[in-house]
């Protein structure tokens, strides 16, 4: 979802100044027709997979292929849809015949306003779904002899994705934009629109420090593991600001990192994970997200879609000027080429780098990183993996466009225990495709350095 809320951000952005005829009535109704529309596709996928749910043949915990289709469906309406308002003239209702142009922010977020109330709505209507799903992995868990795991009310349920998905993108972006909007507004010269874009990257650092707040997060307490943890990550040379706990209500069994310097840089471990999973399994969990941050996946996923953004809009922009096309068009072309081009390589791209992880937890378990897998570290971290699955309702074989499913990824790690590779051989051919980011960022820097000067 966090990916839905940055689809949406920028189309807003992107779309802004597209100036509509369509008299502004009819502007205000497709925009509650689209809210509508998610509450009513959302309400059919509840329906379809709580009648699935009660099927006493149904594979226990799942609601069927044909709910997933349609939650994937939802997802690209609430982008795709907003682009057709931002088309048709939304954003220029509230920036030239409301005259909001000039202030900055605000413009952009009362534009988007129709998808927050859209995701909020989805939210709030999926939940008797969540809930189905909850109780009967509540059930399955107290079967398996463990504690039961808690259910969150509506009204937490959806306060935790507003934190979790909307604003976790949101407040960053807003900062940014904040940033990007005041010179112009203030008639600044063209250096200081300079100081602006460095203003801006120095917000897209500092990011995290507002997330962890964001998130309800405090930190880990003095002890076995907060002391287990430290001597790894000395022996590694992983540094950071803090290890946190991440409060979930005791829902979510996960693990994150987030921060691109180590000021700023600070390692997440639910207050699930922590209170269900042993020392080993949480020092596995741990050496993966470690692996994340050794291998810098971060900041060349921002690095891949700064690349493919720079060549997708200089390639627009280019064909508009040769076919005489308007601007506008050049920028709905490029962000739609932007948007086919980056997402199906984005998810291959993370799912690589998730399997990167995968082996340096594998490795952190055996004899390191030079060595062949051994069998204990790949047994060790795959007890882990599968046990964040089942404790999150997550079937081995459900696939997830960023990590790809959990059996595929464990197939993976056997695979090259078998053939006898080590941390070090995957680590040789990610650095092929990190050399290739590369390419692709100059390509795109320099395509848009000509296209400057040539106008």
């Amino acid at each position: 979802m966090p990916l839905v809320v940055m689809g949406g951000i920028v189309v807003v952005v992107t779309l802004m100044d597209v100036a509509g005829r369509a008299p502004a009535a009819l502007l205000a109704g497709c925009a509650g027709a689209y809210v509508a529309g998610a509450y009513g596709i959302t309400r059919w996928t509840v329906w379809l997979g709580l009648r699935r749910l009660m099927r006493p043949a149904g594979p226990a915990g799942e609601p069927g292929r044909a709910v997933r289709l349609i939650s994937v469906a939802t997802q690209v309406y609430l982008v795709a849809v907003l682009a057709g308002l931002m088309l048709a003239g939304w954003g220029g209702l509230i920036n030239q015949r409301l005259a909001l142009q000039r202030i900055p922010l605000l413009g952009k977020a009362l534009a988007l306003g129709p998808f927050v109330a859209a995701l909020v709505v989805h939210w709030w209507a999926v939940y008797p779904l969540e809930r189905a799903l909850r109780l009967r992995l509540r059930a399955q868990t107290a079967l398996n002899g463990e504690a039961p795991l808690p259910v969150w009310s509506r009204r937490q349920f959806v306060a935790f994705n507003v934190r979790h998905h909307l604003l976790f993108v949101a407040v960053p972006a807003a900062m940014i934009f904040l940033a990007l909007d005041l010179p112009a507004a203030l008639g600044a010269s063209a250096k200081a629109d300079m100081v602006a874009l460095v203003a801006a990257a120095g917000v897209l650092v500092m990011a995290p420090t507002v997330i962890v707040w964001i998130w309800r997060t405090r930190p880990l307490p003095a002890g076995t593991l907060r002391q287990r943890l430290d001597d790894y990550c000395r022996r590694i040379g992983l540094t950071y600001r803090q290890l946190l706990v991440w409060d979930t209500g005791g829902v979510v069994v996960n693990a994150g990192v987030m921060g691109l310097l180590r000021p700023v840089r600070y390692v997440l471990l639910s207050d699930a994970l922590l209170g269900r999973l042993d020392a080993d399994a949480v020092e596995s969990v741990f050496a993966h997200e470690a692996g994340h941050v050794i291998h810098h996946h971060i900041g060349y996923l921002v690095l891949f879609t700064t690349g493919v953004l720079l060549v997708c809009a200089t390639a627009s922009e280019a064909a508009a000027r040769a076919l005489g096309l308007p601007g506008d068009w050049a920028e709905g072309a490029g962000l739609l080429a932007a948007a086919v081009a980056w997402l199906p390589l984005f998810g291959a791209l993370s799912r690589r780098f998730e399997r990167q992880a995968d082996v340096f937890a594998a490795a952190a378990g055996g004899d390191g990183p030079d060595a062949p897998l051994t069998g204990e570290g790949v047994a060790r971290f795959t007890n882990a993996l599968l046990a964040i699955g089942r404790l999150n309702g997550i079937s081995p074989r459900q696939r997830n466009f960023r990590h790809g499913s959990i059996r595929r990824r464990l197939d993976y790690l056997l695979e090259l225990s078998a053939g006898g590779c080590s941390a070090a051989d995957v680590d040789a051919t990610v650095a092929r495709i990190k050399v290739g980011i590369w390419v692709l960022l100059g390509v795109g820097t320099a395509a848009a350095a000509l296209l400057t000067f040539a106008k």
